[in-house]
């Protein structure tokens, strides 16, 4: 249970300070705390304080894969974050515990991202730092693995390629890009190759115009976008090319491209929130942009970025690729949903398969009219926290029918947060979560008071742009069950207000002035009782009794006459006491102390039963006891201003909290001695503070309000707390809801905690329900029970599992609507893997800048368009002579078998000298791209064999083979998709079995009850 409320952010809290994973949760950095969402409750969970200064990059650690030996805590979600001082900090964020931290030397952090190696392990850190160091940390220990110095241009930023983590791409200065394909746990070989972006926006490239965004795409290879001023570039790393520019509104807060659809969102700088489709397209134009388009399906209104609206950074639900968050610079989450009006608006209701198909043809399509709407969102404490107090739970017991009360959580225990906008906010404590908000007065909230358990009494005025004292203040009384607020004095020229105090009976109300005298106000009728002459002094803290007062009821009228008394605190240390009895005001009268005008100066006060607590400029604390006439003083070693006390709420407690600058403390009164205290970072300063029992609240200068329910900052999560999906029985909650068999208690017999999880749960896989018949209907098997799997997957967001089951049902019932996503290419059949690639080679070889010698050998594996258009490039190639020569070479016939055992010789020799390039280009040139295929392997180029085998063999099962034997030891997870590709079950099931025996079963069910292979539909 988190036990802070969030404000507005720090100004480092930037683009990379929010993440969120497959388990639904967000973490993003507030100054130096991280905050844990539960998206399936939009709902704070955790608040975790491990940094000493502001959060600028968050990532939640890669799932576990299944089959690496899994431990209990490796399950647990793990957060890396950094600060703006260089520190790495890695998370427990059901523990809050910390696991490790570390830095470089000297150095801060731009960017960082985990690097899952193999299914081994997941506890290294890719890291870039300032002065272009890369460093691959471990996580566990704290170490070093590498580090790597680019020392021949600068590096601001870097992303890594979601197919190959080998393969990485830093933005330089000059629209520049770094490709480094050599990152591995040895450290890089080589400096990478440089690629500058020409720029369409300037007419030459210049130094001013840089890179601010570079992200690889999701749903294919070898596809970076990168954002330069008011132009997006669909960048090729492989072939060194920029395949196109599309212009865009506004600089782009974000842009996070979909994985299962050729998709994209973006969020800009002016507020908006768009949806695009890309495409390549077939087409015999020459035109740069001919075969590719980037049509934007929907978008959000824009928001003018004012009051501390302006977006800071977003995040894309990696499970549904669906749903985005935003995160506003005043602390609040909106998330936006994107719905074709078929689906229930509800967090994971909506997958991006439910609202785009793709089809046979490659193309990403629309079902029904997509839009964004708004699912939810999460406030904040507004900019400029100014006071706190804790609402008098000790009234609720007279009160019947209480509003607060009738919630699931019981009695809600309610703070009131003043704000320089003249908001309120109604927080509750136990929850840490914003209840209610209410505007109760046009100038800033300097004072706050309760009057009454639905009472607010609040003042203040708006500062003057001029040198004069004189102000209009503001003092409204809001009722908080209707929001109904109603000024109390006339507006008037005058002193500012400095402290407003509500009597214990809520029937008086004391206003004290920077250079004007006392006033006493009856708070029920709403009338002045008294403002005292001129010649009184000015108030500096003021305090009324719980004690010294009494109710008498009249007979003849029967209305209650009150009688309370209130203690005032001048600038010259007197203490004067005020006796109030009905509609009368006793002139106050001098208290006899030990305290002269020649002492420290007094500056607070408190008062609770016998107990008089004062406090002075110096730090000193006297406790006198009014009973026993005993006075004691402790000198507090802080040696700092007391700017405020108070006293436990508590019958018979006399706990009470002293307010520093830089620290609050808990006093027993009784021995005088410190029982707690809670000390402030160096770059904070306290506000405020009350009790909540005995518990303190701690209002900061950087909005937030803290409720210290022990000396450790850092709470793990309540069992009962855990999100729905990190519960062990989450996923047979789901798919027993799913199947209809679930068992369920009555109503009766569940807690309000049961029912509201309950709620929550049917809440979210309602959908479900609605797609329970199976939408494939074939009569070699029946695929009910793999898509209904496969819906159970997808919601806890297993990737492996719901892909795994795509393939398998894609082998079985081939529908020409639905097609395998685009981030599963690599086990696409092979026409559909050669059209695809054609179509993007046949759009490089149109691109200005292209590393030449790598199109015309993926153009030659390919063949067909790609090769033709290949030829014409090569033809006005700068490079007359080798263009010239390899142009006449790829036109030239090579059907004789002399021609064909010469090049292959010449290509065997170019590969023995290692121009492997050349000699693959010319082996696929005659026919022999099996071998070439073999060389690659020879060469440990395993994906590169794999997919020329796709590109240009009729049949590349040989090479299949070899790349699955390899891939037994080097990615366990990609074997058991490629063998399902090939329809290996027996060998699925004995690879899926060790590491998830229901999943096997189902599997090894469906591919027993089918008739032979040979009899299933090929696609």
């Amino acid at each position: 249970m988190p036990h802070t409320v969030p404000g507005c952010l720090h100004p480092s809290n930037g683009r990379n300070a929010i993440d969120w994973n497959d388990g639904g949760l967000i973490a993003y950095g507030s100054h130096n705390l991280i905050f844990v969402v539960d998206v399936m409750q939009y709902k704070r969970i955790q608040s975790i304080e491990h940094h000493q200064s502001a959060i600028n990059i968050i990532r939640w650690s890669p799932a576990r894969s299944p089959f690496a030996d899994l431990s209990p805590s490796s399950l647990q979600p793990i957060i890396a974050s950094s600060d703006i001082s260089g520190h790495i900090i890695i998370s427990n964020s059901v523990t809050a515990a910390q696991i490790n931290k570390f830095s470089h030397p000297n150095s801060s952090v731009l960017q960082m991202f985990w690097y899952p190696w193999k299914d081994i392990s997941r506890d290294f850190l890719l890291v870039l730092h300032s002065s272009s160091t890369v460093v691959l940390w471990n996580t566990v220990t704290g170490e070093k693995v590498w580090n790597h110095t680019y020392s021949h241009v600068p590096l601001f930023d870097f992303t890594v390629d979601p197919f190959s983590l080998r393969n990485v791409i830093f933005s330089s200065s000059g629209n520049k890009v770094l490709v480094c394909s050599d990152i591995a746990l040895s450290e890089p070989a080589s400096s990478g190759h440089l690629f500058q972006i020409t720029s369409e926006d300037n007419s030459t490239t210049s130094t001013n115009t840089n890179i601010y965004l570079i992200t690889y795409h999701k749903a294919y290879r070898n596809t970076v976008f990168i954002a330069i001023n008011s132009g997006l570039y669909l960048v090729n790393p492989e072939l060194m090319c920029c395949l196109a520019r599309v212009p865009i509104e506004s600089n782009i807060v974000s842009w996070m491209p979909t994985g299962r659809r050729d998709a994209l969102f973006a969020v800009h700088s002016n507020g908006a929130t768009t949806f695009r489709v890309t495409k390549f397209e077939p087409t015999e134009e020459k035109k740069p942009n001919a075969s590719f388009s980037m049509d934007k399906v929907c978008q959000t209104e824009c928001v003018r970025p004012m009051n501390n609206q302006r977006i800071v950074a977003a995040a894309l639900c990696p499970t549904t690729q669906s749903t985005v968050s935003v995160l506003y610079q005043s602390g609040k989450l909106a998330f936006w949903q994107l719905s074709n009006g078929r689906l229930p608006l509800l967090y994971r209701s909506s997958f991006i398969e439910d609202v785009l198909e793709f089809n046979d043809n490659l193309s990403t399509k629309s079902i029904g009219e997509l839009s964004l709407h708004q699912l939810s969102q999460m406030g904040s404490l507004s900019s400029g926290v100014t006071c706190v107090r804790m609402r008098p739970m000790d009234e609720l017991t007279k009160v019947e029918n209480d509003p607060f009360a009738n919630t699931a959580l019981g009695t809600l225990h309610l703070a009131a947060v003043g704000t320089n906008s003249g908001t309120v906010h109604l927080v509750d404590v136990f929850t840490s979560q914003i209840y209610r908000d209410f505007c109760v007065q046009p100038s800033l909230v300097k004072c706050l008071e309760w009057g009454g358990v639905y009472s607010l009494v609040t003042a203040g005025y708006n500062h003057s742009l001029s040198a004069s004292q004189i102000v209009r203040n503001d003092v409204f009384i809001t009722d908080i069950r209707t929001g109904l607020a109603k000024r109390i004095r006339p507006e008037t020229d005058e002193s500012p207000i400095t402290i407003i105090r509500v009597s214990y009976y809520h029937c008086y109300l004391a206003i004290a002035f920077q250079r004007e005298p006392l006033e006493i106000w009856d708070l029920k009728g709403l009338r002045m009782l008294r403002k005292m002459s001129r010649s009184c002094p000015l108030i500096i803290d003021m305090a009324w009794s719980n004690k010294h007062h009494s109710i008498k009821t009249t007979e003849s009228t029967l209305q209650s006459v009150y009688r309370e008394n209130l203690v005032l605190l001048d600038s010259e240390n007197r203490i004067y006491h005020i006796t109030l009895r009905g509609l009368h005001v006793r002139d106050g009268k001098i208290v006899n102390t030990q305290w002269k005008s020649a002492s420290a100066q007094i500056c607070a006060m408190a008062w609770k039963d016998d107990i008089l607590a004062v406090g002075d400029v110096e730090g000193n604390l006297v406790v006198w006891d009014l009973g026993r006439r005993q006075s004691r003083q402790v000198r507090d070693v802080s040696h700092s201003r007391v700017h405020r006390m108070t006293f436990s709420r508590l019958a018979g407690d006399h706990t009470m909290a002293v307010l520093h600058s830089k620290e609050v403390t808990l006093w027993d009164t009784e021995a005088m001695t410190r029982i707690q205290s809670i000390r402030m970072d160096s770059s904070k300063l306290c506000l405020d503070a009350d009790l909540c029992g005995l518990s303190p609240l701690v209002l900061s200068n950087d909005n937030t309000l803290r409720f210290v329910v022990s000396n450790t900052k850092n709470q793990p999560i309540l069992e009962k707390e855990i999100p729905f999906l990190y519960k062990d029985d989450s996923m047979n909650n789901v798919r027993k809801h799913l199947e209809g068999s679930g068992s369920r208690k009555s109503s009766e017999d569940r807690s309000s905690a049961d029912k509201s999880e309950d709620s929550t749960l049917e809440d979210a896989i309602a959908w479900i329900d609605q797609n329970q018949r199976p939408q494939i209907e074939t009569l070699e098997a029946d695929l009910s029970k793999l898509q209904r799997e496969r819906v159970v997957r997808r919601f806890i967001g297993d990737h492996f599992s719901a892909d795994l089951l795509s393939i398998v049902i894609d082998r079985f019932a081939h529908s020409e609507t639905e097609h395998l996503a685009p981030n599963l290419q690599m086990f696409w059949e092979n026409g559909a893997f050669k059209e695809r690639e054609s179509r993007v080679i046949s759009v490089a070889c149109a691109a200005e800048q292209a590393m030449e010698r790598r199109l015309v050998e993926q153009a030659v594996v390919v063949g067909g368009s790609a090769k033709e258009r290949v030829t014409d490039r090569l033809i006005v190639s700068a490079d007359l002579r080798y263009a010239s020569i390899k142009a006449a070479l790829l036109v030239s016939c090579q059907d004789n078998e002399k021609a064909k055992s010469l090049i292959k010789l010449i290509a065997t020799n170019l590969i023995a000298s290692d121009l492997i390039e050349d000699g693959v280009e010319l082996l696929f040139l005659v026919g022999a791209g099996g071998d070439a295929c073999k060389y690659l392997q020879s060469q440990k180029l395993w994906t590169k064999s794999i997919v020329y085998a796709k590109m240009g063999l009729d049949d590349p099962t040989e090479v299949e083979s070899k790349w699955i034997g390899h891939l037994a030891d080097e990615a366990k997870q990609i074997r058991v998709l490629a063998e399902a590709s090939r329809r290996n079950w027996p060998d699925v099931v004995e690879a899926t079995s060790s590491a998830d025996a229901i999943l096997a079963r189902l599997i090894l069910r469906t591919t027993t009850s089918t008739p032979p292979l040979s009899s299933c539909p090929t696609p």
